[in-house]
């Protein structure tokens, strides 16, 4: 039997292990966690960096290696590229679609290029310098890791005060010592969750995407189709295309943040090369029709790619998650959620004994929880009644604290 390589074992690289046995392919997972959710679900599983090609690949041999893949993880998209070099697999991600990924200096200069709307951001490896240039952009502004995802390493500053903080902070979140600063757009966020084939856009879903406040600014829910005019959607597409030209990228998935100013300014964020993250995967199919995953490693395996949609419903994807540190000791309205007709998804990473993060960072989540409905104002009721039915009882690491009932809400 032929082996598929999924790099990362957290809950969005499951589905690619799952779809990967499904599809008859025996996997290895790569984990650097003992405990990561991916162990219980490879037939193989190294429990090391996914950012060691060369270490996975002393460690699995000469092995038959149909496929390499990392879905919603930016970090190890440089070792799916060097490991699919190593087997001499099908499919590799353009060099500098790979680089959009883990530099987002970089992503800057292709949008400038291609002539999109920008905004002022200096990127460095010396405090000193970043100093320097927070002076000149002024505040409030972003600082975060050049090169990592999920949040991670993100502080909004409304002034100097804690800069130097705020980048020892990105620091220790990036692996090139690499960090961004960047002028705060305000707006409307959105995101988006596109395929290519052939070069073409062959599927784009836009998302209305609500977020945390500063510092962190993570994802909470994604709502699609997006409030937006059909003009905007015609610019995103035209816009995506063309940045996808300007690197490269012909085949795949790829995915954006996006803010939308009120002037009508579209101002793309990030990008990133592969399948997104936050369930986005999962809230496509159910909105969509389209296995996502399947396509990304059919891709990966050299097979021809067919990019069918087959319905189009209103979704919002929730992300579950603490408000605080602490242990779950109970899930409280889980059942009675799942028996509501507009709920199609529900996720539980966590069981009660289980500690929790609060949520800071993507990584944090509870889990995930998907919507379906005829309309945008019958979607918005039911979010509300499942939000209000589900319930986490945490007790807080602060000691003789009692338990607290937190809802799935990360604000």
């Amino acid at each position: 039997m032929r082996n598929l390589i999924v790099l990362g074992g957290g809950e969005d690289q499951i589905p690619a292990y799952r779809e990967g046995r499904r599809l008859g392919y025996r996997v290895i997972g790569v984990d650097q966690r003992p405990d990561a959710l991916g162990a219980a679900e490879a037939d193989q599983f190294l429990c090391m960096t996914s950012r060691d090609p060369e270490g996975i690949a002393r460690a699995l041999g000469p092995i038959d290696v149909a496929a390499v893949i990392s879905p919603a993880s930016d970090a190890a998209q440089e070792s799916v590229a060097e490991l699919s070099r190593i087997y001499r697999t099908a499919h590799q991600t353009a060099p500098d679609a790979l680089r959009c990924s883990v530099d987002k200096g970089f992503f800057r200069e292709v949008v400038g290029r291609v002539g999109l709307p920008s905004y002022r951001h200096v990127q460095h490896d010396s405090a000193e310098e970043l100093t320097r240039a927070a002076a000149d952009l002024g505040y409030p502004l972003i600082v975060k890791p050049a090169d990592s995802s999920g949040s991670k390493g993100i502080t909004v500053l409304d002034g100097p005060d804690d800069l130097l903080g705020a980048i020892e902070y990105a620091w220790k979140h990036s692996f090139s010592r690499q960090v961004i600063l960047e002028e705060l757009v305000e707006g409307r966020h959105g995101a988006v969750e596109s395929f290519f084939a052939g070069g073409r856009l062959a599927f784009m879903a836009v998302t209305d995407r609500v977020i945390t406040g500063p510092p962190a600014m993570i994802s909470v829910s994604h709502v699609v189709p997006a409030d937006l005019d059909e003009s905007v959607h015609a610019r995103l597409g035209e816009a995506i295309t063309a940045i996808c030209a300007e690197v490269g990228h012909r085949q795949g998935p790829v995915n954006f943040d996006f803010v939308l100013t009120p002037g009508g300014d579209i101002h793309f964020i990030e990008m990133g090369a592969r399948l997104g993250g936050n369930g986005m995967p999962l809230m496509v199919q159910h909105a969509f029709g389209l296995n996502t995953v399947e396509a990304a490693i059919r891709l990966a395996l050299g097979e021809p790619l067919t990019i069918d949609t087959a319905h189009r419903r209103t979704a919002m994807l929730r992300i579950l998650a603490s408000e605080t540190d602490g242990v779950l000791t109970a899930v409280e309205g889980l059942e009675e959620l799942e028996r509501m007709p507009e709920v199609v998804e529900v996720q539980v990473f966590k069981s009660p004994g289980d500690h929790v993060r609060a949520y800071t960072q993507a990584g944090h989540k509870l889990g995930y929880l998907v919507m379906v409905a005829d309309t945008r104002e019958l979607l918005e009721d039911a979010v509300d009644r499942a939000l209000r039915t589900l319930r986490f009882e945490i007790e807080p690491d602060t000691k003789g604290s009692p338990c607290s009932p937190v809802s799935p809400s990360a604000s």
